[in-house]
């Protein structure tokens, strides 16, 4: 493979030349290889802002949830972060030892834990908030602000998409 062709396009052209699928499902494929490679390298380099503040790039994704949308109950932490429930245990427990969120049980219903910021959390995750915006910055400067919306609109289109 060649310094000059990502994966993608080499993907695709192969796809194209051994006839294994249609032009349009070979695009796709080019598609799905390139947002790989970006959230990869996104989540990396997020990683790298956040670890210096005291939590790994999924701790702060809970805290910012924790932050923007208040306490909820650790399930549904869970289903909005797209974790699994050992996944936001083992991430709640760390940061409850570090003192950045809190747990209570329900009073109506035992079985519920809500998950809330701490005063702490609060103070820290905005210098997490504002270290990441910086970084966001530079990340999508490549793209003009109409770019930026439509990226966003199509993303979000996706995202919220049933699984097919």
């Amino acid at each position: 493979m060649s310094d000059e062709r990502d994966l993608g396009e080499v993907l695709h052209d192969r796809l194209l030349a051994e006839g294994i699928v249609a032009p349009e499902a070979a695009d796709r494929t080019d598609l799905i290889v390139n947002l790989t490679r970006f959230y990869n390298r996104l989540s990396q380099d997020a990683e790298s802002v956040q670890r210096p503040l005291g939590w790994s790039w999924a701790g702060f994704r809970i805290m910012n949830l924790l932050w923007a949308a208040g306490p909820m109950e650790s399930r549904q932490l869970g289903r909005l972060a797209g974790s699994s429930r050992a996944t936001i245990s083992s991430l709640l427990n760390t940061l409850e030892r570090d003192g950045l969120v809190a747990r209570d049980r329900s009073e109506s219903d035992r079985r519920q834990v809500m998950v809330r910021l701490t005063d702490d959390g609060h103070e820290r995750i905005r210098a997490g908030l504002h270290a990441q915006a910086e970084r966001d910055r530079a990340w999508f400067g490549v793209l003009s602000p109409e770019e930026q919306q439509t990226m966003r609109h199509l993303l979000r289109k996706l995202a919220d998409q049933r699984v097919p």
